[in-house]
């Protein structure tokens, strides 16, 4: 059996990660999409993030052994159950209902890993690193919009995660994470992709790149 391409999505929070996975789930065939947050949370970041990221903010000490476990699995033609988790809104007092997925073996996985390639855990499987570049302003009105968009009619959830979301994003040193690691992961991608315009026309510009690229390996 052919080894799965293990392509990695990174970018800003509100770069566009999960829309374009989701695309991409659709238009290319026998793919698998996991997603960085349903392994990790803010208990698994730095107590400190300003102090860190002052520090060099190394990736690697953000550990994901689980996502480590499943993409091995799944290369190795395994599913695997995932209990998805919820970010960082567990840290901030919210929980949803958990949900269980089934993971199967595919000629795709797309993974949304905000640090590329940089994190030893992940770095041995991935075979294509796409950074999705859009200004710092976009992002964060994106990721805005998408919380007032989906908890509109829970207006306290709503207001307690924007509360933390800016607090943390202004203050607790995450738009300084997101900044020294867009650089890192830019320099390191395979591709580099402008996504403040149409989401759609980057995802069949993408889909094709990626296409491209498997058949090189």
């Amino acid at each position: 059996m052919k080894r799965p391409f293990v392509v990695v999505i990174s970018g800003y929070s509100g770069s566009g990660k999960s829309t374009l996975i989701n695309a991409l789930s659709n238009s290319l065939p026998s793919c698998v999409p996991m997603y960085f947050d349903d392994y990790a949370s803010k208990g698994d970041f730095p107590e400190d993030i300003k102090s860190w990221v002052d520090y060099g903010g190394d990736p690697n000490v953000i550990k994901t052994p689980e996502l480590k476990k499943h993409i091995i699995e799944l290369i190795n033609g395994n599913s695997v159950t995932l209990n998805k988790g919820n970010g960082w809104a567990k840290e901030y007092g919210i929980s949803f209902d958990p949900v269980s997925v089934e993971l199967h073996p595919s000629d795709y996985i797309i993974l949304e890993e905000p640090f590329g390639n940089l994190r030893e855990e992940v770095r041995e499987f991935v075979d294509m690193v796409i950074y999705l570049d859009v200004r710092p302003e976009i992002s964060l009105a994106r990721r805005v919009y998408d919380l007032n968009k989906y908890l509109k009619n829970d207006p306290a959830t709503l207001v307690h995660l924007l509360d933390h979301f800016l607090s943390d994003y202004l203050y607790g040193g995450v738009r300084e994470m997101y900044h020294l690691n867009g650089i890192r992961v830019k320099e390191n991608a395979n591709l580099v992709v402008d996504t403040s315009g149409n989401l759609d026309e980057v995802a069949r510009v993408v889909t094709k790149e990626i296409q491209k690229a498997s058949k090189a390996l």
